[in-house]
């Protein structure tokens, strides 16, 4: 049993994976896990086409909003938006 507990992350491990596989890469055990776990998990699997999903649509609106003199957001505030995320 202790084999498959160091196998296998719980649903709350594999969906903080999950969100920080979006961002940044994760360590190859950490990725292992997570879609081993994702592999026999229904919720996480769900979880994380809804993440993606999500993930589209803030990107493809951020695209759209623009300034005034037509450039994209500034770095400045995509970083600040990060940051909130993160909380």
């Amino acid at each position: 049993m202790k084999f498959f507990n160091r196998l296998l992350n719980n649903c709350e491990e594999t969906s903080l994976n999950i969100i920080k596989s979006e961002e940044t890469s994760l360590s190859f055990s950490a990725w292992l896990k997570m879609k081993f776990h994702i592999l026999f998990c229904k919720c996480c699997q769900n979880f994380k086409k809804q993440t993606k999903v999500i993930d589209e649509a803030l990107y493809k609106h951020f695209e759209s909003e623009m300034n005034e003199d037509g450039e994209h957001l500034s770095q400045e505030l995509k970083d600040k938006i990060k940051e909130s995320l993160k909380k």
